[in-house]
C-alpha cells in the first residue's frame, strides 16, 4: 500500500510487538514447563488479589455514595460510575499501535489540530476532480496529483479571490487550476501558472510571493485512507510539517498490506470501507458507538431482538484514561448481539483513541472480527463516519460453532459483498440510530443553553441525563474525557449547532451524504438505471408479440367469415406463445420496478421506528440477525478460510506465521483482561502451551 505525505514523509508503521502480552513461550525442559505454569499460576492469583481488591474499593463508594448523597454533584448521574477500576488494567497499553503507545504516558492536554483525522477513502473518490470536505469548521479540498502520484489537501480557497478550489479542475500536468482565473497549484500550493501577469518576469516575481500560496496541509495516504493534518502549513514555516512528521496516525496493524480483494498479509480478510456524512455530531456519534446496550434495541431484527435480547453487564477497564490515549474497557459478559444470553463463548472490547477512533474488538476461541469506526468532526451537527471489519481464523473445530455467532455471521457477509451493495445495505443500519441521535444533541444543547451558553457539551450531557446503572459506563467515560479535552475548536462563525431537520427528504438523504462523491456506488445506479430501461425494453418486446398474436388471431377469423367477436379471437391464439409471451412481460415489468425500488436506495432511504422494516425484518428472515447455523455462512466460511477442506485445517498463512510474508504481530488477535484471565487459567492446568492463538511469543 502507498503512503506518501505531501512536503515531507511520515514514519511508517513499526512491526515491533506490542506490550499487550498474555502468555509466554513454550520451554522444551520440564523444568522450565514447571517454572512457566508456576510463574502465570502466580500472576492468577496477583490478579485475583487486586480484583478483590478493586471490588472491595467499588462497592465501599457505591455505599458510600447511597449514604452520603453530596457524592452524587447533579442527582441524575451515578458518578461511581466514574471511578475506574485501574488496578485490574494489567496491560495499560494493551490496543495501542506499537508507534501510538507512547501517547499513553504523555503528559499535556489533549491538542485537537495536531492530530492526523482521515478525511475520504481512496478508492472511493474520483481521483480527476477536487472534492469539497470539511474538518473542524473549516472547508478544504482533496485532489490528486497524477504526475507526483500522491493525494493533496488544501483549504478550499485560492489566494487571489478567495474562490473555491473545489469548483476547480485537476489538470494532467498534476496542478490544481482554480476556475476563476485559471491560476494553478502544484501539490506544495505554490502558484505555477498566473495568466493575467503582463510578462513572465513579472509572473515569476508574483509566483515568488507567498501571498500567491494556496493553503496547504500535510497529506498521506494509509491503509486505503486519505489523512489529512489538523491545521495548515504557511509558506516557508516548516513548523506544521514537522509535528505532523513526527506524529503518528491512529492506524490499525491488521489492516496494513490489505489488498484491492480485502486480503491481507496473514491471510486476514477487510471488507471494504464505507464513509458517509451524518447529520450528527462528534460527541453523538462516540456516546452511541461505545454504548454496546442500545444495539439490540435500536437495531431491532438487524443484530438482535429489542424485547428478548436487552441484558446488563459490567464494564471492566483493560486501559485506563489518558487525555491523549482514550480508554479501552471489556464486557463482562459480552452480552446480545455478542452472544446469546448464557452462552458467553465470545468477548468484545471498546477502544476508544482519540481524536478520531473506535475499535471494536470481537473475540472467540475460532475467531476474531476488529471493526474500527473513524469518526471525523466536520462541522457542529455533522461527522464523517468511516469504517471497516477486518477477520481473523483460527484452527477450525470439529463442529465450528463460531458460525452459529449472529455477529460472525452479520461480519462475515460484509467479507464477500462488493463495495456497492456494503454502502447501499449501511443506512439501513446507520439510519436507525440516526432518527435518534440527530435530534438527542440538539435536544441537550438547546435546554442548556438557555441557562448556561458559556458550558460545553460534556457538562451539558451530564447535567441532564439520568444514568443509574453500570451498563452505562463507557459513555460516562467518554463524557469524562470530554469534559477535560473539549471543546472541539471549530472555527470562528461556524460554531453554531442546527436546529432539528424535520424535512424527512433532507434528512435521509442518501445522494448527498454519501452517493454523489462515492465512485462505485454511482456506477451502480448507472448499471441499475441501465438494468431497468433494458427490462422495460424486453417487456414491451413481449407486449408487441402478444399485439402481433392478436392481429394474427383477429386475421385467422376474418378469413374464416366468422362475425368478430372477442371469444372467437381468443380461441385462435397460439395458446403456448401468448400465456409465455404475457409471463414474460410481467416478469420484466415487475423487474423493473423492482430494479428502480432499489435504486432509490442509492437517493434516500427513510426509517422509523415506530415502523416494521422490510429490509431488517429480511436481514432476519435469511438468518443473519439470529444465532445458529446458516448454510450461506458456511459456503462463505469456507471459501475464505478453506475450513471444510480434507484435514480440517485453514489456508497457508490463515492467522500468521513466521514466513518472510507474514507478520505475526500485527495478525495476531488482542485478548482482553476478562479472557487473559481465563487464559491463565487453562494455562496453569495445561504442560503443552504451543497453539494458542491470541497469546504472543517471546
Amino acid at each position: 500500500m502507498r503512503a506518501t505525505i505531501s512536503s515531507s514523509s511520515v514514519p511508517s508503521s513499526s512491526s515491533s510487538s506490542s506490550s499487550a502480552r498474555f502468555g509466554c513461550s513454550s520451554s522444551s525442559s520440564s523444568k522450565t514447563k514447571r517454572q512457566t505454569t508456576k510463574a502465570t499460576m502466580s500472576l492468577t492469583m496477583f490478579t485475583r488479589r487486586h480484583n478483590r481488591r478493586n471490588t472491595t474499593t467499588d462497592t465501599t463508594i457505591t455505599n458510600k455514595a447511597i449514604q452520603d448523597p453530596s457524592i452524587e454533584t447533579t442527582g441524575r448521574l451515578n458518578e461511581t460510575l466514574e471511578v475506574e477500576d485501574t488496578a485490574s488494567a494489567i496491560f495499560p497499553k494493551i490496543g495501542m499501535h506499537p508507534d501510538r503507545e507512547h501517547l499513553v504516558e504523555k503528559e499535556g492536554n489533549f491538542s485537537w489540530t495536531k492530530q492526523w483525522y482521515p478525511v475520504a477513502v481512496a478508492d472511493m473518490i474520483d481521483p480527476l476532480k477536487p472534492h469539497p470536505v470539511t474538518l473542524l469548521g473549516t472547508d478544504l479540498v482533496v485532489w490528486y496529483d497524477s504526475v507526483g502520484e500522491k493525494w493533496n489537501v488544501f483549504e478550499d480557497k485560492c489566494p487571489h479571490r478567495l474562490a473555491p478550489l473545489s469548483e476547480g479542475r485537476v489538470e494532467p500536468d498534476g496542478s490544481l487550476l482554480c476556475a476563476y482565473h485559471a491560476w494553478r497549484f502544484d501539490g506544495e500550493g505554490k502558484c505555477t501558472a498566473m495568466p493575467q501577469a503582463n510578462n513572465q518576469r513579472e509572473e515569476e516575481r508574483i509566483k515568488g510571493n507567498p501571498l500567491s500560496c494556496a493553503s496547504s496541509r500535510p497529506t498521506m495516504e494509509e491503509q486505503g485512507l486519505i489523512w489529512c493534518w489538523g491545521e495548515s502549513s504557511s509558506g516557508s514555516d516548516e513548523t506544521v510539517k514537522t509535528e505532523a512528521m513526527m506524529t503518528p496516525a491512529p492506524v490499525i496493524p491488521e489492516m496494513k498490506g490489505v489488498t484491492k480483494s480485502g486480503e491481507a498479509p496473514g491471510g486476514a480478510y477487510r471488507n471494504h470501507w464505507q464513509m458517509r456524512d451524518l447529520p450528527y455530531g462528534w460527541c453523538a456519534f462516540f456516546e452511541n458507538a461505545i454504548d454496546p446496550a442500545h444495539a439490540v434495541v435500536s437495531h431491532h431484527t438487524l443484530v438482535g431482538d429489542r424485547y428478548k435480547d436487552p441484558a446488563g453487564f459490567a464494564c471492566v477497564v483493560e486501559r485506563p484514561t489518558t487525555d491523549n490515549a482514550g480508554f479501552r474497557c471489556a464486557m463482562d459478559p459480552a452480552v446480545p448481539p455478542f452472544n446469546t444470553i448464557g452462552q458467553y463463548d465470545g468477548e468484545a472490547s471498546y477502544d476508544f483513541q482519540p481524536p478520531c477512533l473506535l475499535k471494536i474488538d470481537w473475540r472467540h476461541e475460532e475467531c476474531r472480527f476488529l471493526t474500527s469506526h473513524y469518526c471525523v468532526p466536520t462541522k457542529p451537527g455533522w461527522c464523517r463516519h468511516l469504517v471497516a471489519t477486518v477477520c481473523q481464523r483460527n484452527e477450525f473445530k470439529e463442529d465450528i460453532q463460531v458460525r452459529k455467532h449472529r455477529w460472525f455471521k452479520l461480519n462475515l457477509f460484509t467479507l464477500t459483498s462488493p463495495a456497492w451493495m456494503t454502502h447501499v445495505l449501511g443506512p439501513t443500519f446507520l439510519h436507525q440510530d440516526m432518527v435518534l441521535l440527530h435530534q438527542q444533541e440538539k435536544i441537550v444543547m438547546k435546554k442548556h443553553m438557555e441557562e448556561s451558553p458559556d458550558a460545553d457539551m460534556g457538562e451539558k450531557w451530564k447535567d441532564q441525563v439520568f444514568i443509574p446503572t453500570g451498563a452505562d459506563k463507557m459513555t460516562v467515560m467518554f463524557y469524562k474525557w470530554f469534559r477535560k479535552n473539549g471543546p472541539i475548536p471549530w472555527k470562528p462563525g461556524n460554531d453554531k449547532m442546527p436546529e432539528i431537520e424535520k424535512d424527512e427528504s433532507k434528512l435521509f438523504d442518501t445522494w448527498e451524504m454519501h452517493t454523489k462523491y462515492c465512485t462505485h456506488c454511482k456506477g451502480a445506479m448507472r448499471n441499475t438505471e441501465i438494468l431497468t430501461y433494458a427490462s422495460l425494453a424486453v417487456a414491451f418486446g413481449y407486449f408487441l408479440s402478444i399485439l402481433a398474436s392478436v392481429d394474427y388471431a383477429t386475421a385467422l377469423l376474418a378469413a374464416a367469415d366468422e362475425e368478430y367477436s372477442l371469444v372467437g379471437v381468443l380461441r385462435r391464439l397460439p395458446t403456448n406463445s401468448i400465456y409465455s409471451d404475457m409471463f414474460s412481460c410481467f416478469s420484466f415489468l415487475a423487474t423493473a420496478y423492482s430494479l428502480d425500488a432499489f435504486k432509490s436506495l442509492f437517493k434516500t432511504y427513510k426509517f422509523s421506528h415506530s415502523e416494521d422494516d422490510i429490509m431488517a425484518e429480511g436481514t432476519a428472515k435469511i438468518g443473519l440477525a439470529n444465532d445458529g447455523p446458516s448454510l450461506y455462512i458456511d459456503l462463505v466460511d469456507t471459501t475464505l478460510f478453506g475450513g471444510l477442506s480434507k484435514d480440517n485445517k485453514l489456508k497457508e498463512h490463515s492467522r500468521g506465521c513466521e514466513c518472510s510474508n507474514c507478520d505475526t504481530k500485527n495478525f495476531e488477535g488482542i485478548r482482553s483482561v476478562v479472557m487473559a484471565n481465563r487464559v491463565r487459567k487453562r494455562m496453569a492446568a495445561r504442560e503443552d502451551e504451543e497453539g494458542k492463538p491470541w497469546e504472543r511469543r517471546s
